[in-house]
């Protein structure tokens, strides 16, 4: 009996040790235009598309927050918890789908950039312009997101790999559809995020965001971290229309590629060999892609 016992404990310390395939996917669709000033989306609708596709390909653990759910400090959480979770050989992908703006670099990390904005990520509680009290404390910046995701590329160890989708728009140029030759409606008004000339500023200065640390350098080391956006800094993010639906272009182009594979080399091949052109999904943009080893 002893024997059998310390076999399935055996067995139990093995299975504990076993990378997993781990996921967290937030998209926020309905915003709430009147008090945050940012329009509806369907930010929510991806997460619905791409969580069945990730439990069809092996991901048993997939967390989701969607819109109201999405809030800066919940997801900020969520991501902390993964860090406590993820183990060597983890496979762990992140998906962010909702509004995307150019914020105020109050840090100085952007100071040589041709266009000296920070990223940001709006999260359900960010405004779209500085409000009596607000000054930024909810948009999620890209130099906040750097810690977390370097936390995670060492956390998963030579074996296991981190990859990032960005659906939102952080753009400059295009600044309104009309430019473009859509005959869409809906595409048309289905912009996500805005351009630089609507970025996020402070009148005077943000002491909020000046205290966000600067972002360092991912470690050398751990797992490769790839990072897929859907568009480029000087373009506009449009959604895709399948079905009769619309869904952030980005992903549509990654069930795409759920529904083939879960491999992340394979699918940072199908963005560097720029494949997602045989599609009709990157109409009005092109995706981009970096990779940190």
């Amino acid at each position: 009996m002893k024997r059998i016992f310390a076999i399935i404990l055996l067995l139990m310390a093995s299975a504990s040790c076993m990378a997993a395939n781990r996921a967290l996917l937030v998209g926020i669709g309905r915003y709430e235009p009147e008090r945050t000033g940012w329009k509806a989306i369907h930010g929510d609708a991806d997460v619905a598309l791409l969580k069945p596709l990730l439990a069809q390909q092996g991901f048993d653990d997939i967390r989701t927050l969607t819109n109201e759910e999405a809030t800066k400090s919940a997801i900020i959480a969520a991501l902390n918890n993964m860090i406590a979770s993820a183990g060597r050989g983890d496979m762990i992908y992140i998906h962010f789908s909702g509004h995307g703006q150019p914020i105020d670099d109050e840090n100085g990390d952007e100071a040589d950039e041709v266009f000296p904005f920070d990223q940001s990520f709006v999260a359900f509680d960010a405004f779209r312009t500085p409000q009596k009290g607000y000054a930024g404390e909810n948009h999620l910046i890209d130099d906040e997101l750097n810690p977390l995701l370097n936390q995670l590329k060492m956390k998963v160890g030579s074996k296991g790999m981190v990859f990032v989708a960005v659906d939102a728009c952080y753009s400059r140029g295009i600044e309104r559809g009309e430019d473009l030759d859509i005959d869409d409606l809906d595409v048309l008004n289905s912009a996500r995020g805005c351009g630089m000339d609507e970025a996020f500023v402070v009148p005077g200065r943000s002491l909020y965001l000046k205290s966000v640390p600067k972002p360092q350098r991912f470690a050398a080391g751990g797992g490769m971290l790839i990072v897929a956006s859907a568009c480029k800094a000087d373009e506009r993010n449009f959604e895709h229309k399948s079905g009769g639906r619309m869904y952030g272009s980005l992903s549509c182009y990654i069930a795409t590629l759920l529904k083939e594979t879960a491999d992340f080399t394979v699918w940072q091949e199908h963005f560097e060999n720029k494949d997602y052109k045989k599609t009709t999904i990157f109409k009005y943009q092109t995706p981009s892609v970096e990779v940190y080893r």
